[in-house]
């Protein structure tokens, strides 16, 4: 009987071990910005040491293209990355697909050179797979004729707008108040999108083998954006993201921070029809196979 019952105490103590054990390890994480105010929150977190305090070990990368972003993912540099619910759904179709967690909020401003009242027909910079271009159509489309000049590099498209070789073109912020400092015309359009088009997203091999980082990831996110404020998420802008004058402090546009969520369906499926018309292309996905909703609070 004593040799049994110490065969079992042995058993629970060993059961109790591995569970602690595997309790402790949770995996480190890699997660890709973009130079965008949505990147706030995260940052504020790593400074703050809100992944520290969710016992999760998280690097920031910081991109300023989406191609290298993408490349970044498909060779495993990274394990997730902040996107777009049109290059979510471009990739989720394709041979490399992610899953957005967790939407982020951002702002993507028109900077424009000319009195939009005062014209019907506009020659506008956007990226042309892109959620500029989406956000172009719900902005102007309906009181405007527009002839649409695609130019990637946010750069190079910020100086066509500027020497006046268009009219105008969507940007994101902070970038947006860079154009606005030289003299351009930063306007917001409240309400549109009706959800937002941001969204962090992970790559399959990371959910499956990161689970739970990635869970914590998001407790930590969920905690910088009850406790962040104005100032600070300013002040943690311009001192993660590069090249931003510090001149452009006040004049930068900050959205709500929301606590973890996600688009709801009707939305989801909305970017996926219009991202199909766009490239010509019929997807073999529904809105909802862009995201796992277990990250977030409510479904």
């Amino acid at each position: 009987m004593k040799h049994k019952i110490t065969i079992l105490l042995a058993a629970i103590i060993l059961a109790l071990t591995a569970a602690c054990s595997s309790e402790e390890e949770v995996l480190p994480l890699k997660v890709g910005m973009m130079p965008a105010v949505d990147a706030a929150p995260f940052y504020y977190a790593l400074e703050e040491g809100f992944f520290a305090d969710e016992e999760v070990p998280v690097e920031l990368v910081l991109f300023t293209n989406a191609q290298n972003r993408q490349s970044a993912l498909q060779t495993g540099e990274i394990d997730g990355a902040m996107t777009d619910l049109v290059a979510l759904t471009t990739s989720r179709a394709g041979d490399f697909p992610l899953t957005g967690v967790l939407s982020t909020d951002g702002l993507f401003p028109l900077l424009s050179r000319i009195d939009l009242a005062e014209t019907s027909e506009v020659t506008a910079g956007i990226m042309e797979i892109s959620v500029t271009n989406y956000l172009l159509d719900q902005y102007l489309a309906d009181s405007h004729e527009i002839r649409k000049v695609y130019i990637n590099e946010i750069p190079a498209r910020l100086e066509a707008v500027d020497s006046g070789q268009l009219d105008l073109g969507v940007f994101p912020e902070p970038f947006a108040s860079i154009g606005e400092l030289r003299g351009l015309e930063k306007i917001v359009f409240p309400g549109i999108p009706e959800e937002s088009v941001n969204i962090i997203a992970f790559s399959e091999s990371a959910l499956t083998e990161k689970y739970e980082a990635v869970s914590r990831f998001t407790a930590a996110y969920r905690r910088a954006v009850l406790e962040m404020d104005e100032d600070s998420a300013r002040r943690v802008l311009l001192e993660s993201l590069p090249n931003l004058p510090d001149e452009i402090r006040p004049l930068i546009r900050l959205p709500e921070y929301h606590s973890p969520r996600l688009p709801g369906r009707e939305f989801l499926e909305e970017l996926v029809r219009w991202s199909e018309s766009v490239t010509g292309s019929t997807y073999a996905i529904t809105g909802e196979d862009l995201v796992d909703r277990s990250f977030v609070e409510t479904p």
